[in-house]
């Protein structure tokens, strides 16, 4: 079920992955172990990746220099909660399929420390920051449906509806920050081919990797150039309407 929870209408989804998966157990998977043990790094990416919305939060709130909007925080918050959802289901996912205790998990996941100077430019101000979170969440939402197929074939339902839930909340996640941009930033429009340019050569850039920031953790196979230009181009779309 969809709502909306502020003035501006921000959309979000109920539900919780601790609830859909807590009968998940390792007997209760089918799917080939060839395909799930080739898959280990991918899964340990994404649910790492989930968790570093907390790096990412903390970020932009000790960031003095930022002038935040009210709706922005709104976005902010309904968005990290979303996120840390998603990592409790990848912790449980993790877990169950290469037999992980949760609690090791959780501490080899906050053990990390983000880096963000190498990426300040894109976190300039709160435009900026919107372009990139939009870029990433639409980017998100692509890759977890591409994730579909492989979800189907583990065997349960309960990982069936977990990754279509994802990747819906992604999607919201991404039509929020377009929403906010519409709202607020349009007079700034014209520099969203630079930044958005800057966005794809960073990511395909040679010795690019991910460092711990949840935003711009597109360095694995799952994220081909092909897909991160048409990311770029759908955000040119959308907002050159306006």
């Amino acid at each position: 079920m969809s709502y909306s929870k502020s003035s501006i209408g921000l959309k979000s989804y109920e539900w919780s992955s601790v609830d859909l998966l807590k009968d998940l157990t390792s007997e209760s998977i089918t799917g080939s172990q060839e395909v799930i043990k080739s898959r280990q790094e991918h899964f340990w990416h994404d649910m790492s990746s989930e968790f570093d919305s907390k790096h990412f939060l903390i970020y932009l709130i000790n960031r003095s220099d930022l002038k935040l909007s009210d709706d922005f925080l709104e976005f902010v918050c309904l968005w990290h909660l979303d996120e840390q959802n998603h990592y409790r289901g990848l912790r449980k996912i993790n877990s169950v399929l290469y037999g992980f205790l949760e609690d090791d998990i959780d501490r080899a996941i906050k053990s990390r420390q983000p880096e963000f100077d190498s990426i300040s430019s894109f976190m300039a101000d709160e435009f900026t920051i919107l372009v990139s979170i939009a870029f990433d969440e639409i980017t998100s939402t692509r890759a977890y449906k591409q994730d579909f197929k492989l979800f189907d074939s583990l065997g349960p339902d309960c990982l069936s509806e977990w990754i279509r839930n994802a990747a819906k909340d992604e999607a919201a996640h991404y039509g929020n920050a377009i929403k906010l941009l519409k709202k607020n930033h349009s007079s700034r429009f014209n520099e969203l081919p630079v930044i958005l340019d800057k966005i794809v050569s960073l990511e395909t850039s040679d010795g690019f990797g991910y460092n711990n920031t949840f935003i711009f953790d597109h360095d694995t196979d799952d994220f081909s150039n092909e897909l991160l230009i048409d990311s770029k181009n759908t955000i040119l779309e959308v907002l050159g309407r306006e």
